[in-house]
């Protein structure tokens, strides 16, 4: 290397280094309180420090629902430009391990505003963040893959959220977004543990992969009036549909007529033996487990999202994602009130394909479920991520003076688990005893001479509710498993 080239590396180093000294050390409102910036880096969780175009702060408009309507939300919120950096304690060394740079438009930094609809009004704001370039936030080590646009930082003080996506990942839901915990600065101030998470939208590499021209992804949404697009169901006029995409503002009017063709038709078929033609029956039974095991109050509206991969006659609504944890943990010795509405008719339509698909889904993982939950409850307690929360939580007091400490989160969802799994086991295997080939709720000689009538047809593919012995097939055995069950009761 010549001489000049190399004075040049060592200069630009040391600028580099006084540049990062400069920056981490600056001062920071904590609560009352001030503190170097390079201390709550040194508290373990990655710090994202946001500056915005003259320190201006997200705004909103909040809203109640007009007549006839339910919900309370917002409208108008700010997209504020800025720059967002992310530091991180890498051997001893503070290291801006990302930098959007300043803002401009389609080059470089972001944009910031406030989300939500109910939890807009805390005064701890969740926020979406939108980079001009795309980027993975979360670090993951594989940036062809995980780079997007859109990022969220959302409120998960109980840990409801963490632990849903555990849920989510056990009943191997079609994608559970990325998530991990971070402090955040914004404009000097001290603003909390926030977890940064995965958006809800198209990407083919890492989050919902719907054809980009033929593909859609829409939500059953008690807040449709609050936007300038939807579709109308037809069976519930206070949950309309929204779109996540294509964008609201780039639909087409014959993208609007198709996918109102598609709620139209799906709707309907939950009153009649062709839903399986309309739904993918394994997502839709996930998505409703997971919230039966969770104990969610919500009755399913503003947590409903659906997909449709393409506009093929072949493609299914496919329900990708739980989302929206706020009410969860609330049901403990009953049906969650997700029973309501569609699932409702699915529970009770005489083509019971979903109910043994529901049933099926507890039974290949609930022998094993709370203590699957359990250890990867535990995996995160022991984790680097956990101990920089734990080393957060007196700047969370400072803040926000929440004040519960972390092991006692984990702690109290684990034990919710454990009562919840109590009662609904039971309630489950009740639905769909061992036997009941016929899946009509009781163990009769008619399921014996159903299975035998299948055998001799083999008209159509097979229920989970035929393996009656479990070896994985359906046959003669299946039937004397039957006769077996009958002569032992």
């Amino acid at each position: 290397m010549k001489r000049s080239a190399f004075l040049f590396l060592i200069v630009f180093a040391a600028w580099c280094c006084q540049e990062a000294k400069a920056d981490t050390s600056s001062m920071v409102a904590v609560g009352d309180s001030m503190m170097p910036l390079t201390d709550i880096i040194r508290l373990g969780l990655p710090l994202l420090n946001i500056e915005t175009v003259d320190s201006e702060e997200p705004t909103c408009e909040y809203v109640s629902a007009p007549s006839g309507c339910m919900g309370m939300t917002i409208r108008n919120a700010t997209k504020v430009p800025g720059r967002i950096t992310m530091y991180q304690r890498i051997e001893g060394l503070d290291s801006a391990v990302y930098d959007s740079g300043d803002y401009e438009k389609d080059v470089s930094g972001m944009t910031i505003k406030i989300r939500g609809n109910t939890s807009a009004y805390a005064d701890k704001k969740p926020y979406k963040i939108k980079l001009q370039k795309k980027k993975d936030m979360l670090m993951r080590g594989d940036e062809a893959k995980f780079k997007d646009k859109e990022w969220l930082l959302l409120k998960d003080h109980y840990l409801l959220i963490t632990a849903g996506y555990i849920v989510s990942e056990l009943l191997n839901m079609p994608w559970t977004p990325g998530h991990r915990f971070v402090n955040v600065v914004m404009n000097d101030e001290y603003r909390g543990v926030y977890l940064l998470c995965e958006s809800v939208k198209r990407n083919p590499d890492c989050r919902i992969n719907v054809d980009k021209t033929s593909g859609y992804i829409f939500e059953c949404d008690p807040y449709w009036w609050n936007e300038d697009v939807y579709v109308n169901s037809v069976t519930s006029p206070s949950y309309n549909f929204t779109f996540k995409y294509p964008d609201s503002d780039e639909i087409l009017p014959e993208q609007l007529t198709y996918l109102q063709g598609v709620v139209t038709d799906y709707e309907n078929s939950l009153n009649q033996t062709t839903y399986p033609e309309k739904i993918d029956i394994m997502s839709f039974a996930s998505w409703c487990l997971a919230h039966d095991l969770m104990g969610t109050q919500d009755s399913g509206g503003a947590n409903r999202f659906y997909c449709k991969y393409d506009s093929t006659d072949t493609s299914r609504i496919v329900m990708p994602v739980l989302w929206d944890f706020d009410m969860a943990e609330r049901v403990i010795s009953q049906w969650s009130p997700c029973h309501t509405h569609h699932f409702k008719k699915l529970f009770n339509n005489t083509n019971r394909q979903f109910v043994d698909e529901f049933v099926w889904q507890w039974r290949r993982v609930g022998t094993t479920f709370y203590s699957d939950f359990v250890n990867a409850m535990n995996t995160f307690a022991l984790s680097d991520e956990c101990q920089g929360l734990k080393a957060s939580e007196p700047l969370e007091m400072l803040r926000w003076n929440f004040n519960m400490a972390v092991d006692t989160r984990v702690y109290d969802r684990k034990y919710w688990y454990q009562r919840r799994v109590g009662w609904i086991d039971p309630a489950i295997n009740a639905l769909n005893p061992v036997g009941d080939a016929n899946v009509d709720g009781k163990v009769e000689i008619s399921d014996a001479t159903y299975l035998i009538d299948w055998l001799l047809s083999n008209n159509g593919s097979a229920l989970h509710a035929f393996d009656v012995d479990g070896n994985g097939t359906v046959s003669i055995s299946d039937v004397i498993a039957i006769i077996d069950i009958l002569l032992s009761d």
